[in-house]
């Protein structure tokens, strides 16, 4: 098991593969960021319980033709990524589609402030 304070990244999450956690691995650094993408687009709109907004809407668009259906999942990733995952800037998405799938390619960078070291913000809560 991988022990936290042996971690050197200042942006780092456990890793996930499609078939699921990869127990004791990290994704650190821009890893980070490309699985935290994936994740926003591939995680449902109201299947967070706690956050119903989180995700993106893609099954509104699934009976929608083909012509048009791109467009619209254009659209929603590029407002769910806005949305949801703001320490990336997304400058282009493009897509290859099947009857049944539709491959999205983001081009995104980080946001200057992302590379910066974390500010700590001290702050008293009284009860």
């Amino acid at each position: 098991m991988l022990d936290r304070n042996t971690i050197t990244n200042v942006h780092w999450q456990m890793k996930r593969t499609a078939e699921g956690p990869a127990w004791g691995e990290i994704a650190p650094d821009l890893e980070d960021l490309a699985q935290e993408i994936r994740q926003c687009i591939l995680t449902p709109k109201e299947s967070v319980p706690l956050n119903p907004e989180k995700g993106c809407g893609l099954e509104q668009f699934r009976d929608r033709p083909m012509n048009v259906r791109s467009l619209f999942v254009v659209a929603e990733v590029r407002e769910a990524l806005r949305r949801w995952v703001p320490r990336v800037q997304v400058h282009d998405i493009t897509f290859q589609t099947t009857f049944e799938a539709i491959t999205l390619n983001v081009s995104w960078s980080p946001r200057e402030a992302v590379l910066d070291e974390f500010q700590i913000t001290e702050v008293a809560y009284a009860f």
